[in-house]
């Protein structure tokens, strides 16, 4: 397990601190000191339903995705993820119960991985590290509640259509079945969609 960044993927987990407001040194230097950066396997498990989370991740390379399952084995994606995105289970985390879905990588990558209870010490930099989760807590708000208005209020080619606008990048990295889930839609549905309107 390696825990020293070279210079590009310190670079990366750096942007990623600035978008969510951390910019001191002190909160910085104690991040730098906790992490541990993890090169992670296709189909590797980060946090299982029923878990509960000890840590939250930086994608410096690779694809993730969150998903509920049930007991039959049946998936529904619920988000995916890549380079420069910050991952893990917040909600589980605050509430202090086991997570509800399951987070997995689809891509081999490398991930930088944070304690979660760092968020919540106290010390000099807390204040910029607690601005950290409730930005985080408030991108997820908004995030879930765009997919929620998406999945009850649109029709296939409207969510297919907004997935063009808003995350394209997805057709060329996940599988269509993997995107009809997300979608809540059939495969063959996707496919027809897909062949109709491009992408």
């Amino acid at each position: 397990m390696k825990t020293l960044l070279d210079a590009n993927a310190l670079e990366l987990f750096k942007s990623v601190l600035h978008r969510y407001g951390v910019s001191e040194p002190e909160p910085l230097q104690r991040l730098l000191q906790v992490l541990e950066l993890r090169d992670v396997a296709r189909d590797q498990h980060l946090v299982r339903a029923g878990e509960s989370p000890t840590h939250f991740f930086i994608i410096l390379s690779g694809l993730v995705r969150y998903y509920y399952s049930s007991p039959e084995g049946k998936q529904w994606n619920k988000a995916f993820f890549h380079e420069g995105d910050m991952v893990g289970s917040l909600s589980a985390f605050l509430r202090q119960q086991p997570c509800t879905y399951n987070i997995e990588v689809l891509e081999a990558g490398c991930l930088v991985a944070v304690p979660l209870n760092v968020l919540t010490q106290q010390h000099d930099g807390s204040v910029q590290l607690q601005g950290m989760l409730n930005t985080i807590t408030r991108e997820i708000m908004l995030r879930n509640e765009v997919r929620e208005a998406l999945l009850l209020t649109c029709n296939s080619e409207e969510r297919y259509r907004w997935l063009l606008e808003h995350e394209r990048w997805l057709l060329s990295r996940v599988p269509q079945y993997q995107l009809a889930s997300y979608l809540s839609m059939d495969a063959v549905s996707f496919s027809r969609i897909k062949r109709k309107l491009g992408g």
